[in-house]
């Protein structure tokens, strides 16, 4: 129970950096086709990125059959800081306004956000 309070603790940081975008759940697309009808939704937020991110992965991790946990893991992180810098290059989302660093923090944060998640959606399978 110590341990379990105590990582508790540990995520309220990573609680500060996201901001909801509605009370429907944690947001993932559908398909290919809903992130580029609605792109300024998809990069309005750290869940929304992380969402996307988790997607992105899995998809990649579909073409790349011999990929190991970790390096899914290093894939996820990668994909959530190259989501951030286009979000920023193209001015287009809450990144928008961001400096470089900035940018490649709040990028490592949803990556490490979208691996936490995604590792607890293999362990429920």
């Amino acid at each position: 129970m110590k341990k379990f309070i105590f990582f508790l603790l540990l995520l309220l940081p990573v609680t500060l950096f996201g901001q909801v975008q509605d009370s429907t759940g944690f947001p993932q697309p559908g398909s290919i086709f809903d992130i580029f009808a609605d792109l300024n939704y998809w990069l309005s937020s750290t869940a929304t990125v992380a969402g996307l991110t988790i997607f992105l992965t899995l998809i990649v991790s579909r073409f790349w059959k011999t990929i190991t946990s970790i390096w899914k893991q290093v894939v996820a992180l990668i994909i959530a800081v190259l989501l951030m810098v286009i979000g920023n290059v193209v001015n287009i989302g809450f990144m928008a306004e961001f400096n470089w660093i900035t940018t490649i923090v709040y990028g490592l944060v949803t990556g490490f956000m979208a691996n936490g998640l995604y590792d607890l959606r293999n362990v429920s399978k």
